[in-house]
C-alpha cells in the first residue's frame, strides 16, 4: 500500500485488493460472477459502483455494523480517508 494510493485509492487497486483476499481466503467466495472479478472488464461508473456496493454490504453483514462509506463517493476519488477506513 503506497502513499499515492491511499491518497485517492482508485477502483482498480480495491478491486484487486478484494480479489487477492478472496483467492487467499475465500472471503466473499459466490457474491460476484466472473466478469465482475475481472477488474478490467469494469469500467462504468455505475459498474463500478455496484461492485462496490455489493462490497460494502458484504463488510457490513460480516461486521454486523454500518460502514460510513458510500460507492458513489468512492468511484468519485471522494472522502478517501472514509474509504481508507474501509480497507
Amino acid at each position: 500500500m503506497t502513499q499515492k494510493l491511499l491518497e485517492k485509492p482508485p477502483f482498480r487497486y480495491l478491486h484487486d485488493i478484494f480479489t487477492s483476499t478472496m483467492e487467499a481466503t475465500g472471503f466473499g467466495a459466490g457474491l460476484y460472477d466472473e466478469n465482475e472479478l475481472d477488474g478490467k472488464s469494469i469500467t462504468e461508473r455505475d459498474a463500478k459502483i455496484s461492485f462496490l456496493a455489493k462490497l460494502v454490504a458484504l463488510v457490513e453483514m460480516v461486521l454486523e455494523e454500518k460502514i460510513d462509506v458510500k460507492p458513489a463517493k468512492i468511484v468519485a476519488g471522494l472522502e478517501p480517508e472514509r474509504t481508507n477506513a474501509f480497507l
